[in-house]
């Protein structure tokens, strides 16, 4: 270090420039509410509208999947089909490289045969791409009666362009509202009957209505490009003619009238109580999300007050990310904060120096400097966790410079003069302090080489706190000698401290002292810590659910309805009751509220104002909302703000399979009863209906008929594809789009009204319908699910408030295997949380082991004997008790379950406390080495190091508190780790020197390094 001397001028100024650039890179960095998570999931949306569940399925979904079950690296896959669209989703390994995986899914898809030419291939939803974070929704709507074209037409005219050009926006997603629309040519079919007219040589001559071109003509010295104008514009189409009748030109509008109407049924969308149209914001990758927001807000702001404004039309953000976005992160600055200031209370109370407080205190400045800097050149995000790994590392960045300014202080005490002291203190401890913060920095490989979906939240955590802890060391061993170099002259060391710290020193050493405590404290330390892990352990969950300010309410129906139904029985049902509510004064305090409704669920929303209670909301929908609502069970729930970046952090799907559809219905409906009766609090519904409940009609085709009249089957098909659900007829440009052009019937009022249309056949005339087929109306499935292309049943698996994961899928599997003992055809397969905590504790547990040896070893390496390695190693149990026996304290207090994120602290701390181990050893090992015996070494060890222990413990613990006492949005994404940490450092500070003195004095443990005692005296 004395090399370093001549440059502590120029060190000193670089970490001023290092504080500059630091709050430079502050105002780069993006801001997120949380890291982008990295979902290795690719989703698949096949549109056929007005086709049944079962035909996409035969047609569509079964040779897709057959194409896609080969994909590498595809763990698992499934899809759910509905009448019009089926989502099939493929979920791969967590190290999948998903860029090429999304590739090869694009040529798998073009490779499926014969998929049919009227259906446009699957959207392609790549998740990988945070494609399913959401930045902020949107309503659309009016306060006085709108239509949905007019809803449209507002939203393509102003809203889109608009948000269109807002940087940082990916999509916008309208899947609840979709503005697709198609052409339908509907026609009356006894108006075709009576001109003659046959369904195939109208629906020939409509589909031919297309511009071509063909080859060229030269005139002269001019070549001339032949162009066929075969297009009508769709304003012309009713005049077309399409045949001839009695010498009369029968023209479109005769048989048929023109309609240009939405591909898609719109699900009921209410904002305020009001017709709306919903959809969300989908950022880009690696975006400030506050600014992406602030952006919008203007944007918004701007068009409600120019063009919407005279339309009627009002667009207003439901969803805004960013105010729980500043209201997080100003939680975990305001704990940086307090933090600081805690942390500098107990060095003054120790150092009764402000010269030596400032020197220590230096390090926060300068090292957070280095971590922001790093996440600048990373392209890391400042966000919750990002956030919480800074505020965890506040007192850790002290350590190392309480460390090395208590041992320089030491020895100016002793009578070393200033710069000598320095050179000798630095030179010290720079081994031990290497050591130590290797030890921490090294506990992060094992965290970071776990492999799950649910570790993209914690690696942020592992870079800004092993970020820190590096730059600690260097700003130890290179900038606290600069700055001692010019701030400790002539100053007066205190020894106050000492002094009373040497009624515990006795404390500490006295298990050295005497045989009998020692052996006590080596034989039931590490066992009784151990044992009182495992006792107090809590249940196991898979990540925190941290809460927004948000009520929620799922409301299922026992029947799919239609979409009009769900609309009058229920939608509007419940937005009149809240209208009625709000006037008559009966509801709980809130502005905005808003709802969808699908044919299977409709989803109510609440944004409280002032103090609010959950229970009350509660009481008030049930009793007031849906209490009487027929045929529906509705779970009333507050938003987390994980819902939409890990959506099966609380849930688990258990899927049924290896029966006929039948009897796997039948026994899915059973089980479903069983577990609602067995968990009352739960959210346990179907995944799709599991009965039939779709009205079909069946027809059976007459074959003596057919023969007679020279028809085939699949013509008597097309001929009621044609009547019904229409034909396409291919695509219509129209108004600057290409839009699904069809043909068909007009819809009949009853069945009998259809049987009765006659079709007409070139050589025998009009035939009625009934001639042709006989009809049976039966239930069908409204949906199908299948996982990995097998025929399946699904329940979706919510615990109740407050339960779990763990405990909560494993009394579910208890009770499912009692309940499948008795159906041997059936096999059960559990997904979603249920799946991925197994797999995360089988990672956690193999990580575990490679940190425990890779800390061994490197104690080997830092100390001179296997058994003194092993000696620090064993002082670990003791604050994995402390950090256990917090968890269960701070239950008194919130409910804390044992999450992945908890289960990491674990991890870190295994890497902090070993710190205070390894000095106390070092300097144990160096008293042997001058000659001490056994317990004069220990003695010395405890004597040198247990101020600066408890000065940088104290430090440690002091600016981590605020992150477990400090309330408010997200803080139960961190607050168990924090516990973690600082029950664990607490009980390291009370009995780690303790142990390793008791330790240390056995002969077994240092034999090898130990001298003949005898020979000492």
């Amino acid at each position: 270090m004395k090399r370093l001397e001549p440059h502590y001028s120029v060190i000193i100024a670089f970490s001023f420039l290092l504080v500059f650039l630091g709050i430079a890179a502050t105002f780069k960095l993006p801001y997120s509410l949380l890291p982008e998570v990295v979902r290795p999931q690719i989703a698949l949306v096949t549109d056929w509208p007005g086709k049944s569940s079962a035909e996409i399925e035969q047609a569509l979904i079964a040779p897709m999947e057959r194409q896609l079950s080969s994909l590498g690296m595809l763990k698992d896959y499934q899809s759910n089909v509905t009448t019009g669209q089926a989502w099939t989703i493929l979920n791969f390994h967590p190290n999948t490289d998903m860029k090429k995986a999304y590739t090869q899914v694009l040529a798998r898809l073009n490779q499926i045969p014969e998929w049919p030419a009227q259906v446009q291939k699957p959207r392609v939803i790549d998740y990988s791409r945070d494609a399913g974070s959401t930045l902020a929704s949107l309503f659309l709507y009016s306060e006085s009666e709108i239509t949905e074209e007019e809803l449209v037409l507002a939203y393509r005219s102003y809203v889109e362009p608009s948000l269109s050009k807002i940087s940082g926006i990916e999509q916008i997603n309208l899947d609840s509202n979709r503005a697709e629309q198609r052409i339908d040519i509907e026609f009356y079919p006894e108006k075709l009957a009576l001109y003659s007219l046959t369904l195939e040589h109208v629906a020939t001559r409509l589909s031919r209505l297309a511009d071509s071109s063909g080859g060229g003509l030269e005139f002269g010295t001019r070549e001339y490009r032949l162009l066929f104008r075969g297009q009508s514009q769709f304003e012309e189409l009713e005049d077309l003619a399409i045949g001839i009748s009695e010498q009369k030109i029968i023209r479109l509008k005769e048989v048929a009238k023109v309609h240009k109407r939405f591909a898609f049924d719109w699900s009921y969308s209410a904002f305020k109580g009001h017709k709306a149209m919903y959809f969300y914001i989908q950022p880009a990758s690696s975006i400030n999300a506050l600014e992406v927001l602030q952006s919008l807000k203007a944007a918004v702001s701007e068009m409600n007050e120019g063009p919407l404004s005279n339309t009627g039309i009002k667009l207003a953000l439901s969803r805004d990310n960013s105010i729980s976005i500043k209201n997080a992160l100003w939680l975990v600055y305001g704990s940086i904060a307090i933090g600081v200031i805690l942390a500098c209370c107990v060095l003054y109370c120790f150092l009764r120096s402000f010269r030596s407080l400032f020197l220590i205190f230096i390090s926060i400045p300068v090292c957070l400097a280095i971590v922001l800097l790093l996440m600048f050149l990373c392209e890391r995000s400042l966000n919750l966790i990002s956030l919480a790994g800074m505020a965890l590392s506040i007192g850790l960045l002290l350590d190392t410079s309480i460390i090395l300014v208590e041992n320089i202080q030491r020895l100016r005490s002793e009578g070393l003069e200033t710069i000598n002291a320095i050179h000798v203190g630095t030179s010290q401890v720079t081994g031990a302090l290497v050591s130590s913060t290797v030890s921490s920095i090294l506990i992060f490989a094992p965290i970071l080489l776990i492999n799950t979906n649910a570790s993209n939240l914690f690696e942020d955590l592992a870079f800004t706190v092993s970020s820190a802890l590096l730059a600690s060391l260097l700003v130890a061993i290179i900038l606290i000698p600069a700055f001692a170099r010019y701030m400790l002259k002539d100053e007066f060391v205190d020894k106050s401290t000492e002094s009373k710290l040497n009624g515990w020193e006795n404390f500490v050493c006295a298990p050295s002292r005497k045989r009998v405590l020692a052996i006590i404290w080596v034989v039931l330390a590490v066992p009784g810590a151990l044992i009182m892990v495992w006792l107090s352990s809590p249940q196991l969950d898979l990540l925190p659910d941290p809460k927004e300010e948000l009520v929620m309410v799922y409301i299922a129906f026992d029947e799919p309805k239609s979409v009009l139904s769900a609309k009058n029985q229920v939608g509007r049902v419940i937005d009149s009751r809240i209208e009625e509510q709000k006037h008559l004064l009966g509801s709980p305090n809130f502005e905005i509220h808003g709802q969808f409704c699908s044919p299977t669920y409709c989803l109510l929303f609440f944004y409280p104002e002032g103090i609010w209670n959950l229970d009350e909301f509660r009481k008030w929908i049930e009793a007031q909302l849906v209490g009487d609502l027929v045929g529906v069970n509705a779970f009333v729930y507050q938003g987390s703000l994980l819902r939409l970046a890990m959506p099966d952090s609380r849930s688990s799907q258990l899927d049924l399979k290896g029966a006929d559809l039948a009897t796997l219905q039948s026994t899915g409906t059973t089980l479903l009863q069983r577990l609602k009766l067995t968990f009352p609090e739960a959210r346990i519904t179907e995944l799709v209906p599991f009965g039939n409940t779709l009205p079909s009609i069946e027809f059976y085709p007459n074959n003596d008929k057919l023969a007679f009249y020279g028809i085939n089957i699949n013509e008597l098909n097309s001929q009621l594809v044609t009547l019904t659900g229409g034909r396409y007829l291919g695509r219509f440009y129209s108004g600057g789009d290409s839009l699904p052009f069809y043909f068909k019937g007009k819809e009949p009022e009853h069945l009998h009204e259809l049987l009765e249309t006659e079709l007409v056949f070139p050589e025998h005339g009009s035939v009625p319908l009934r001639e042709l087929v006989s009809t049976n109306i039966i239930l069908s499935p409204g949906s199908l699910y299948r996982t990995n292309g097998l025929a399946s049943v699904s329940l979706n698996l919510i615990p109740p408030e407050g339960m779990p994961i763990g405990l909560f899928v494993e009394r579910v599997k208890k009770e499912v295997s009692q309940f499948i003992i008795n159906h041997k055809e059936i096999y059960v397969e559990y997904r979603g949380s249920a799946d991925s905590l197994s797999v995360f504790l089988d990672e956690f547990g193999k990580m575990f082991l490679v940190a425990l040896v890779g800390l061994l070893l490197l104690m080997r390496l830092t100390l001179s004997s296997w058994s003194l390695a092993l000696s620090v190693l064993l002082s670990m149990p003791l604050a994995l008790a402390g950090g256990m026996l917090s968890l269960n304290l701070l239950n008194l207090w919130v409910p804390q379950n044992l999450d992945v994120i908890t289960l990491i602290g674990f991890m870190i701390l295994m890497g902090l406390v070993i710190n205070n181990a390894i000095l106390f050893a070092s300097h144990f090992e160096q008293a042997i080495f001058e000659g001490k015996e056994r317990i004069g070494a220990i003695e010395s060890a405890v004597k040198s190091r247990i101020r600066s222990i408890y000065m940088s413990t104290l430090t440690s613990i002091l600016g981590m508190l605020p992150l477990v006492l400090n309330p408010g949005v997200g803080a139960e994404i961190y607050r168990g780790l924090a516990t973690v940490i600082v029950g664990g450092m607490t009980f390291s500070a009370l009995f780690t020197l303790s142990f390793m003195a008791a330790i240390l004095s056995c002969r077994s443990f240092c034999v090898k390094l130990c001298p003949d005692e005898a020979n000492l005296h």
